[in-house]
This record gives structure tokens, C-alpha cells and sequence, in this order.
């Protein structure tokens, strides 16, 4: 997605230069298709992070009561890992976020110039 977005984000800028009716039409097609993009990796965002928070509050409440146990690593490993694939949710989710919002820049000046 991150080589879709740049490549349509190159090729916008330079196409925007000569705005057709047919520019605006495919332009506002690929404008959904990343707002939706982003909206769906927002939830999963949440989503996981809900889980790294449950695993993470597990985690310490287990620790506290228990102290270290050898039965708790498969815990130390879930949360190990929703903590890494968070972190890559949140960076995905920081370059959609921030690639749509360069998009909106072309689309006022798509449509600024119409005639």
C-alpha cells in the first residue's frame, strides 16, 4: 500500500498540472479507496491496541500476585508481541494519515482550477 500511495501521490502532482474532468473523476475514486484505507487501518489500530492493553494489564496483575513463574512466558510472549505489531500498526496508520492529508493539497488545487 505505502508503494501504492507514493506512486499515485508522484503521478497526482504531475497530472494536476492539466486537471481534466476525467483527473477529478479518478482522482475522487482514489481519494475514497485511501480514506477507507485509513479508516480501516485506524480501527485495527485501536483494535490491537485494545488487545496490548489487556495483555499488558494481564501481564502486570499476574506479576503482581504471582511474581515470576515459568507458566507466565507464554503471556510475556503475547505481549511482547502486541507490542511490536502496535508499534507497526501506529507507523503504517502515521503513513496513510499523513500521505491522505498531502492528497487534500491536490484535490483543492484540482479543483480550484476548474473551469
Amino acid at each position: 500500500m505505502e508503494k501504492r500511495i507514493k506512486e499515485y501521490e508522484k503521478f497526482i502532482k504531475e497530472a494536476a498540472e492539466h486537471p481534466t474532468p476525467e483527473l477529478r473523476e479518478y482522482h475522487r475514486e482514489m481519494m475514497e479507496s485511501f480514506q477507507h484505507e485509513r479508516l480501516i487501518h485506524l480501527f485495527v489500530t485501536f483494535f490491537f491496541g485494545f488487545l496490548m492493553l489487556a495483555a499488558l494489564t494481564a501481564l502486570g496483575v499476574s506479576f503482581g500476585m504471582y511474581g515470576f513463574t515459568v507458566k507466565m512466558i507464554p503471556l510475556y510472549v503475547l505481549s511482547a508481541l502486541l507490542v511490536i505489531l502496535e508499534i507497526f500498526y501506529v507507523k503504517h496508520y502515521y503513513f496513510l494519515e499523513n500521505h491522505t492529508q498531502a492528497l487534500y493539497d491536490v484535490t483543492a488545487k484540482l479543483y480550484k482550477s476548474k473551469k
